[in-house]
């Protein structure tokens, strides 16, 4: 348990999440799981790998338990002191053009 006197602890960001990351994730994890993927990162905001020339988008690998075992890459931006962490979207480790599709993802939100 950490304590507001601890020099290391961190309050827990504020997360938005995109609807396409909602959707993907309850479909393949259930709610309870992504659940646990949004209080990790609120926790955990420079985990992953920040991608190059991606504007401190960042890339954390999610290994799905169970039978299959999959491997998921979940793609967000940390935000800042006093900006919240955005949860963009979520794809399979193998699949391909995943920065053509978070950019559509991008423009459609800020269009909405």
């Amino acid at each position: 348990m950490k304590l507001y006197g601890d020099e290391n602890y961190r309050p827990p960001r504020t997360v938005i999440e995109f609807v396409e990351f909602i959707q993907k994730a309850d479909k393949q994890f259930g709610e309870e799981e992504r659940e646990k993927i949004v209080a990790f990162l609120s926790a955990n905001p420079k985990s992953g790998k920040q991608i190059e020339n991606f504007g401190g988008i960042r890339k954390l690998e999610w290994h799905q338990k169970g039978r299959r075992g999959e491997i998921f890459n979940i793609y967000f931006h940390p935000g800042s002191n006093n900006l919240p962490l955005v949860i963009i979207a979520m794809f399979k480790k193998n699949e391909k053009m995943i920065f053509n599709k978070i950019i559509e993802i991008l423009i459609h939100s800020k269009i909405s």
